[in-house]
């Protein structure tokens, strides 16, 4: 299990590195901004960040859970970099090569939301936010659209869990049935949960008669 102090020390030690990043990217130093989060990698996961780099989320996330438990230490550590990779990237002009570098940290972020949720500290969730930012206008791949679907669940954002649920189904329509699960739960809420997850229960019968539409089961 993954602890606050731990987390905010390993968020300390990256924002010294990050910020030494943002330094060089300004000066256009890009190759230097790049020694340097390859050096933390080798410091910090004592792992060549280059391979990394190579890796879809789901090899990464296999190599994180070849131990005991799920290296939730790495995850952190990995995430963020590599979203300091695709940033230096995005400043060079390479946007191709900057999108599936944020989509692999988003991964390994809402992974470790699956792993240690209730634990984490609000920087975790800042993290992931800033993430989703930069990635709001892309077409995300569809497992990860099912992590963020879950992801916003378990925050209490009902509203953009269906958003995001609804752009599952039309591209997965077996996924309807985890969608028909969900609305399930919504309706074990109270008002006021639903309230605060902007999606009134009124709302939710509505969403269930669209879910079994697209699904061929009205």
């Amino acid at each position: 299990m993954i602890t606050e102090d731990y987390f905010l020390r390993m968020i300390n030690q990256l924002a010294y590195v990050l910020a030494s990043v943002l330094k060089q990217m300004k000066l256009k130093r890009f190759d230097e901004a790049l020694e340097e989060i390859q050096a933390s990698s080798k410091q910090l996961l004592g792992m060549d960040l280059r391979l990394l780099t190579t890796l879809s989320d789901t090899e990464v996330i296999r190599l994180l859970s070849l131990g005991e438990r799920f290296d939730v230490e790495k995850c952190v550590v990995i995430g963020e970099l590599l979203k300091a990779v695709g940033d230096v990237r995005e400043q060079q002009g390479r946007e191709d090569d900057a999108f599936p570098l944020r989509t692999t940290a988003l991964s390994l972020l809402l992974e470790l939301s699956g792993e240690e949720y209730g634990t984490l500290p609000q920087e975790y969730y800042a993290e992931v936010t800033a993430l989703m930012q930069k990635l709001a206008s892309a077409e995300l791949p569809l497992r990860m659209k099912k992590k963020v679907f879950r992801y916003y669940e378990k925050m209490g954002k009902f509203d953009k869990a269906e958003d995001v649920l609804f752009e599952i189904v039309d591209e997965d329509v077996t996924f309807a049935d985890e969608g028909t699960a969900y609305y399930d739960r919504l309706r074990a809420k109270t008002d006021e949960q639903l309230r605060q997850g902007n999606l009134p229960r009124e709302e939710i019968e509505d969403s269930m008669a669209d879910l079994r539409k697209m699904a061929g089961k009205s």
